[in-house]
């Protein structure tokens, strides 16, 4: 076979490949769907909002128009997602993100879901949140309780503003994760439950303090820094093993650690450390 007869028989087959993927790539593109969803406001009595999010970018915030429950945007793909957005009246209990229907395929850089939510409603607010990046701001937002959950992912929790009422819980949970939580402190929670695997996490306990609270935080194999406010009264209770542990700023007294403003703060808050390997680093704020 002739040089010429070689290379015009190999410049078909890359022209027939680069035509095969490009029509894959067109065919991805029409299976990218968009959705606007929105509910109208008809009271203010409490609600559960469970919020599930398996792959791509998120973002949750408060909503500006007062007269909605709750809207949401989102771009999906449609051979392996359906959106959810289901209120069940009897339960009162809204479902917002979507719902894995085939895994596999194309990657998520495409996929995002913005939500945003009424601050009127007393919420129990459930975010369970799979692959990607995640930006939430939950400031000023009526939170009952808390729930966040988060994969293999960089997700970012801010409390920018006080909450109008006292949370009585909030559990965090992070995978192989790097979580980033600014504004504990707005939260005005009693209770405070951390459970990090394979990461990288940071607890900010600022905030408008305005009662004493406690703080469960357990960390595996990662790094967890925690950071306070110089105004608040800070206990640790450390229970780790092969963990380093940065004590700047506290007395020990016994098994306890003890910030040097314990006895004269506003306000106290009592940290349980359990860790197996890793750090945990503490920082101080103004």
């Amino acid at each position: 076979m002739s040089d010429m007869r070689r290379r015009g028989r190999l410049l078909v087959a890359a022209a027939i490949a680069f035509t095969a993927a490009t029509h894959a790539a067109a065919l991805h593109g029409q299976t990218m769907r968009t959705l606007t969803s929105s509910r109208q406001l008809w009271d203010e009595e409490p609600l559960t909002v469970e919020v599930e999010y398996g792959a791509g970018t998120l973002e949750v915030r408060p909503l500006q128009d007062q007269d909605l429950l709750y809207r949401m945007e989102m771009r999906y793909d449609a051979e392996r997602v359906s959106p959810v957005a289901e209120f069940d009246t009897a339960r009162r209990v809204l479902e917002l993100g979507s719902r894995f229907h085939r895994r596999g395929g194309p990657d998520h850089e495409k996929s995002k879901a913005e939500i945003e939510l009424t601050d009127r409603v007393p919420l129990d607010l459930g975010l369970h949140f799979g692959a990607g990046s995640a930006e939430m701001d939950l400031g000023g937002l009526r939170i009952q309780n808390l729930q966040l959950e988060t994969g293999a992912s960089e997700t970012t929790l801010r409390i920018g503003t006080p909450n109008p009422i006292a949370a009585r819980r909030v559990e965090l949970k992070a995978g192989a994760a790097e979580l980033n939580v600014v504004g504990l402190g707005n939260l005005r929670a009693e209770e405070l439950v951390f459970q990090g695997g394979v990461g990288s996490t940071t607890l900010d306990f600022s905030g408008a303090w305005n009662r004493n609270a406690t703080a469960h935080v357990q960390m595996g194999m990662g790094e967890v820094v925690l950071r306070f406010p110089r105004s608040l009264g800070v206990r640790i209770d450390r229970s780790s093993f092969l963990t380093s542990f940065d004590a700047e700023g506290f007395q020990r007294r016994d098994d306890a650690y003890f910030s040097d403003n314990w006895n004269s703060a506003s306000h106290q808050l009592t940290v349980d450390v359990e860790a197996a390997f890793g750090a945990v680093e503490i920082e101080w704020i103004d």
